[in-house]
């Protein structure tokens, strides 16, 4: 379930990030590495570099916060469910 989960965040995130401002290029950038671990975790069944991965998802929650707050909403609950997958 938590698979599935992530799976639709992971969606809400790329829809997202499709709608930055075009003059955000660090943005874009950020969103889309976060975007390429997260599905390099899914497609993986062997555990990773989880701890990075989680990192990466908070400096990414940091950056967004007053700027775009929908993909911050959609970065806090990517976070919990990675906690509730144990990462």
């Amino acid at each position: 379930m938590s698979d599935e989960k992530l799976r639709q965040e992971l969606e809400r995130l790329r829809t997202e990030a499709a709608n930055l401002d075009s003059q955000d290029e660090a943005g874009h950038e950020r969103l889309n590495r976060v975007i390429e671990q997260l599905e390099k975790r899914l497609s993986e069944d062997e555990e990773n570099d989880d701890e990075g991965l989680y990192e990466q998802v908070q400096e990414s929650i940091s950056h967004f916060e007053a700027k775009h707050p929908r993909a911050t909403a959609i970065l806090n609950e990517i976070m919990v469910t990675l906690s509730n997958m144990g990462i």
